[in-house]
């Protein structure tokens, strides 16, 4: 199995991770918006996300902590959604990849997942945290 190296290698996980997601149970619901504008319209985006983390090619410029402040708004996060969402990640990069940088996808991953729930369950102490403001 090959390692994530490419942009190509992110936008094959990315796809496989949503079409999980779009058909989860707990996730779905949190997705639908998604859905329904279209995966081709966000996959660029998310695709500079994760090339900026693992590739660091430095090409995201955006903060994802608006998006997901709404969505929480919207739908009431929990725990659950967070857990989720790390287990559905890592099943995927393990279906597709092995090595170093698919390693580092996973665990990147379960860090966003802390900041994110530190920041929108717990926005008192998520403040003082010190997560890294790409989560912000």
């Amino acid at each position: 199995m090959p390692d994530i190296a490419t942009r190509a290698d992110l936008e094959l996980l990315l796809r496989h991770f949503y079409g999980r997601a779009f058909a989860d149970p707990v996730l779905e619901p949190v997705f639908e918006t998604l859905m329904v504008i279209g995966l081709d319209d966000h996959l660029p985006v998310m695709c500079d996300f994760w090339e900026t983390i693992l590739l660091r090619t430095g090409v995201y410029r955006g903060s994802v902590g608006a998006v997901h402040r709404a969505l929480h708004g919207r739908h009431g996060f929990t725990d659950r959604h967070f857990d989720r969402w790390v287990e559905l990640w890592t099943s995927s990069v393990d279906e597709l990849f092995l090595g170093d940088v698919a390693q580092q996808a996973k665990s990147e991953a379960a860090g966003i997942a802390v900041g994110m729930q530190r920041r929108l369950l717990e926005p008192s102490r998520g403040q003082t945290t010190g997560v890294p403001s790409r989560f912000s």
